[in-house]
């Protein structure tokens, strides 16, 4: 007959503090992880604010202009800026082209001190895009109206309402928008407002890019 092991006060006691530190961990990690989610929501939360907030402050458009003579004046060809955060700062980042290299450079906003320039190839992307335009056109060439082909595209409604509400999240209400061509390429030339200002705003087409901001 076999009998059944006898717990010692001792075991019991040990089996009861075991438990109670894996209960203890496990209630840790679960704050932790939970902590660390709250802490990555809000720094991205953050960042967004910070990218939004270059848009909306007035002086985009014209240090994004200067930036960009700047730039051109040491021979780069200046393929679009847009906002970005570094460090959990504002800053900017450009796509420029020199001596048919593609770059990534990262400024201080509004400051524009040089943060860092590296060698990128975003550039086969914007020559597959370009190609792309290219072959649309192309397949059109017995008709010359670059404007009526792009609103013969079937994307062009979502581009259009995607450049609206591109231009109302930078804080602007719009007045008007219009396609243009421009050395055979498409753009959205807005007329907006922001308070009591008027501002006229060029956007790239398809990619929006921002190519002119500035008061009217």
């Amino acid at each position: 007959m076999k009998v059944a092991p006898r717990f010692t006060a001792k075991t019991l006691l040990s089996s009861t503090l075991a438990a109670a530190l894996l209960t203890t961990t496990i209630g840790c990690t679960a704050m932790a992880s939970d902590h660390d989610n709250k802490n990555y929501n809000n720094q991205n939360y953050g960042n967004h604010n910070n990218q939004s907030s270059v848009y909306r402050d007035g002086n985009f458009g014209t240090i994004a202009q200067k930036l960009r003579r700047d730039l051109s004046r040491s021979g780069y060809q200046v393929m679009d800026i847009q906002a970005d955060t570094y460090r959990g700062n504002q800053s900017l980042v450009v796509y420029a082209k020199k001596n048919n290299q593609p770059y990534e450079m990262k400024y201080t906003y509004p400051g524009l001190k040089l943060i860092s320039s590296s060698q990128k190839d975003w550039s086969n992307v914007w020559k597959d895009k370009n190609r792309q335009h290219g072959n649309n056109y192309q397949n059109n060439r017995h008709n010359n109206n670059v404007e009526d082909n792009i609103k013969k595209e079937a994307r062009y409604p979502a581009v259009k309402q995607r450049a609206i509400n591109k231009v109302r999240n930078m804080g602007y209400t719009i007045k008007d928008i219009e396609l243009k061509e421009k050395n055979n390429r498409g753009m959205f030339e807005i007329e907006a407002k922001r308070g009591n200002e008027k501002y006229d705003i060029v956007l790239g087409y398809p990619d929006l890019n921002v190519i002119k901001l500035e008061k009217d």
